[in-house]
């Protein structure tokens, strides 16, 4: 199992999350991103689900995502979550092999929803 955190500059007219476009939209542009936007055709990536999720205290919205990427050498799992705030994008992404998975959904899960944004 595999934990990422990152943050990373953006521009100022970016200060929210929805500015990329919708949790669907935006899953399809990390998944194309993560295998390579067809550079590499033996990768393939594919979005199960997306959702939005809001915080009314932090006055903050995180998109949640979970998607499989796929080549012949390996199988991942991976639940990812972004938020937007100040001209910086927030993402934490878990991954796991794709066997791996059954056993530890409902962990990966628990960690996205703690994911949340201090500042």
């Amino acid at each position: 199992m595999n934990r990422a955190r990152l943050t990373a500059c953006i521009s100022n007219l970016f200060t929210r999350i929805e500015a990329f476009g919708g949790p669907d939209e935006v899953g399809e542009a990390v998944v194309r991103s993560i295998t390579g936007s067809g550079q590499h055709p033996e990768v393939k990536g594919t979005l199960i689900k997306s959702s939005l999720r809001e915080d009314s205290v932090r006055n903050a919205k995180y998109y949640e995502l979970e998607f499989r990427v796929e080549s012949p050498s390996f199988r991942r799992h991976n639940v990812f979550v972004c938020c937007a705030r100040g001209g910086r994008l927030f993402t934490l992404n878990a991954q796991a092999p794709e066997s791996d998975w059954p056993g530890l959904k409902s962990d990966f899960y628990r960690i996205a929803n703690s994911f949340s944004l201090t500042i």
